[in-house]
């Protein structure tokens, strides 16, 4: 497995592990140090591997090969492995399609079926993006109200108070886009107020209304995790980290401004069939 700093290349495998280790390690500390851990699940069928390693458990053989802590509370460990405080956790999404939650480009459905069906999350608290009962307009403020609730400082609910997620889990585009974030899409990428916007179909493939979180929410995450594959993501990637991708790309906006950033980039072997996030 090949890193620098934080800029991870490996396996699928290796990859899945080493991501899933870092998100436990960090939900647990979230919890130790403030009660709860605030993670928001990106969609796409590449994270789909992490979302079921997470439901299942983390053997703890993993943290230490990556050199991730491991956590300390008893309740963290359960027959073996290393599991999310789940009853502690709050799920939220990037960015969401506009269509049914049993729809098969429903970011949701991906992850209920992969982490929220399976019996070890129950007593998380999931807050999917309202887009099939709502105006895309008014789910977006619908939505950004929810996060400010959940997120917001308490002695203060001014809209200057830009809520802080623990962990955000982004995808990379062929595009260079991230989230619902679209090349071209000035007025989302220079958002100063809202922290929850809808996209136009013409920005978006497939063309339906989208909502998404833009970059005045994402980049005050104390920790942005960047999850994508194959040769032309790490390639992308590269590019982003070394600030030389095209100035089109939005992935290249993302800067987290008191956090942390980390890619973690699967690569297949020789012999595997190309897969795109």
């Amino acid at each position: 497995m090949k890193h620098d700093d934080d800029f991870f290349m490996g396996s699928e495998n290796d990859i899945t592990g080493h991501a899933a280790a870092l998100i436990v390690s960090e939900a647990w500390r979230a919890v130790a140090e403030r009660g709860r851990f605030t993670l928001s699940l990106s969609g796409g069928r590449t994270p789909a591997g992490l979302y079921r390693k997470l439901a299942s458990g983390i053997e703890t053989e993993l943290l230490n090969r990556f050199g991730v802590p491991v956590p300390e509370p008893a309740e963290a460990f359960h027959e073996g492995l290393i599991v999310m405080p789940w009853t502690h956790t709050f799920l939220f999404w990037g960015d969401e399609r506009c269509v049914s939650q049993d729809h098969p480009d429903s970011n949701y459905r991906m992850a209920r079926e992969t982490l929220l069906d399976e019996p070890a999350t129950q007593g998380v608290k999931a807050f999917r993006m309202p887009c099939d009962g709502l105006p895309p307009h008014e789910a977006a403020k619908k939505y950004e109200h929810t996060i400010r609730t959940i997120l917001g400082d308490t002695d203060n609910h001014g809209s200057e108070i830009i809520p802080v997620f623990d962990f955000i889990l982004l995808g990379l585009g062929e595009d260079g886009h991230t989230a619902s974030l679209f090349p071209g899409d000035r007025v989302t990428l220079e958002e100063t107020q809202r922290l929850v916007v809808a996209v136009t179909p013409a920005l978006a493939s497939p063309p339906v209304h989208r909502l998404t979180m833009t970059l005045l929410l994402i980049n005050r995450a104390k920790t942005i995790c960047f999850l994508t594959s194959g040769t032309e993501r790490a390639a992308m990637a590269e590019a982003i980290r070394k600030n030389k991708a095209p100035v089109s790309w939005p992935a290249r906006l993302v800067r987290p401004l008191n956090g942390r950033m980390v890619w973690f980039i699967s690569l297949p072997s020789p012999d595997s069939p190309r897969r795109s996030p």
